[in-house]
């Protein structure tokens, strides 16, 4: 199966217009040769993780968190239908699914893309965590095993200066940040380092979609990336025959945040990633 490497992929995404293109603000703010944690907010469009990595500096290649189940052949099911509903909507899918050849083509597609994926994990060198339901005490030693790895290989590469970009607080950057579960694995990661002798940099990323990305949105991201498409757009909106309001991508990268406390409660870190996730909340709604 063919794979690319993270910077690789990095530089054919730049050359063809596959994607939309994110627009990158505060890049000064990004630290360098320092443990760097990109914050970034999430929600169900799952393409965010990508639009960071375009806009962020390509050098050094920034490790992610991915689901465990993405790098699993035990899992490739729940990994496919992941595949299936992130690329093609439930329309298209549903429309297909009438015909027996048109079923299978878009099977053998949907096939292709989890196994390009699950064989580029390597490639893009990802952490991989256990995210999704624990269902047996069997299932819940191995999340506290997968777990436990992805944290020290997250530790081992922050102290040899490779970023790290999370998602802790899922959607909440996108509704409220006053939730009864808060996960604290930003402020245990500084305080582990604090503890080492190094200060952990906290970058809040914050992507900005307008409108936001959807199946049919992402349509619109691509064509306007494509130059003869864009020209004939904004002289029909000149004209003024058919308005065209360009769809706007940006990465805004905050001033970095630390955590420097080495004997915190959990009241603290959970003060702490509230704090933050505020700071997202507020930029993201910002007009």
């Amino acid at each position: 199966m063919l794979s690319f490497s993270y910077r690789n992929t990095i530089r054919i995404i730049k050359c063809l217009p596959v994607s939309p293109w994110p627009k990158a603000i505060g890049l000064t703010n990004i630290p360098h040769d320092e443990p760097t944690i990109y914050v970034y907010n999430h929600q169900t469009a799952r393409v965010e993780p990508f639009f960071l990595a375009l806009a962020a500096p390509s050098r050094p290649a920034i490790r992610f968190f991915v689901d465990w189940k993405v790098a699993q052949l035990a899992v490739v099911g729940e990994t496919l239908k992941d595949v299936r509903n992130s690329v093609f909507s439930p329309r298209f899918q549903e429309k297909w699914s009438r015909y027996p050849l048109r079923r299978r083509v878009l099977e053998w597609a949907c096939r292709l893309l989890t196994r390009f994926l699950t064989a580029n994990i390597c490639g893009y060198n990802f952490i991989p965590v256990y995210v999704h339901e624990v269902r047996t005490p069997e299932d819940e030693a191995l999340r506290q095993h997968v777990n436990r790895q992805a944290l020290q290989q997250c530790i081992e590469s922050l102290e040899n200066n490779v970023p790290v970009a999370i998602a802790p607080s899922g959607g909440y950057t996108y509704q409220e940040t006053k939730r009864s579960s808060v996960p604290t694995t930003l402020p245990t990661l500084g305080e582990i380092l604090q503890k080492r002798g190094k200060t952990l940099k906290i970058v809040p990323s914050v992507v900005k979609e307008i409108p936001p990305v959807r199946h049919g949105t992402y349509n619109r991201y691509i064509a306007d990336r494509i130059l003869p498409y864009r020209i004939v757009r904004l002289l029909l909106d000149r004209l003024k025959i058919k308005r065209y309001d360009r769809p706007r991508l940006t990465v805004e990268f905050l001033p970095p945040v630390t955590f420097p406390y080495t004997d915190s409660s959990k009241e603290d870190k959970v003060r702490f990633v509230r704090q933050l996730q505020q700071i997202m909340y507020d930029v993201l709604n910002r007009d």
